[in-house]
């Protein structure tokens, strides 16, 4: 179990690097399959990663980590303060939380932003900088347009969280973390 544990951390401390083509063409898809949840193909992900094309970033924590994401599938991608995080996909701003300071590692005092895709599902982009959110509510974003800085906001460590959900609760409660992959990735 250890050697598991070992080669799943290594593949953590991997930068990924996002490449063109992600700026043309739809953002749009259906859902994965969910029975069973399967991450899908790159080439078939609506998805693309949440920084500019050209640039990279660690993923500091993943899906089902023994961390805060256990049994979700979450990413944080670890980045410079005032970096800039781009719409994965596009879709419509729901919400937008810009209240908290950068001096505030409290959880759940995350800024950040909520976009709601054509297929009914969201991606939440947290911990963007104070005064970092630069969408409105109810603004169309599209893909690869910049839509927040990276912050500390509700954290000590800089970096961008970023999950998608599916079947809408109460405001930003979302009821299942879907798998995500991104069509730009590279290693």
């Amino acid at each position: 179990m250890k050697g598991v544990r070992r080669r799943l951390l290594g593949l953590l401390l991997v930068p990924v690097v996002a490449v063109a083509g992600c700026g043309e063409g739809s953002s749009e898809s259906s859902l994965p399959d969910l029975q069973p949840m399967r991450f899908p193909e790159p080439a078939d992900s609506a998805y693309c990663l949440p920084y500019p094309a050209g640039e990279s970033a660690r993923v500091s924590q993943s899906w089902s980590d023994t961390g805060t994401h256990r049994g979700r599938f979450a990413s944080d991608f670890a980045m410079p303060i005032g970096a800039q995080v781009t719409a994965a996909r596009g879709g419509t701003v729901t919400e937008i939380r810009d209240q908290y300071s950068d001096d505030d590692p409290t959880g759940g005092h995350e800024n950040g932003a909520f976009v709601l895709h054509d297929d009914g599902t969201m991606a939440m982009y947290l911990h963007l900088a104070e005064d970092g959110v630069l969408v409105d509510v109810d603004e169309t974003v599209t893909l690869g347009q910049v839509i927040g800085l990276v912050g500390t906001t509700g954290t000590s460590v800089p970096h961008l969280h970023f999950e998608v959900f599916e079947g809408q609760g109460d405001g930003t409660q979302w009821y299942r973390t879907l798998p995500v992959s991104f069509r730009n990735a590279t290693q």
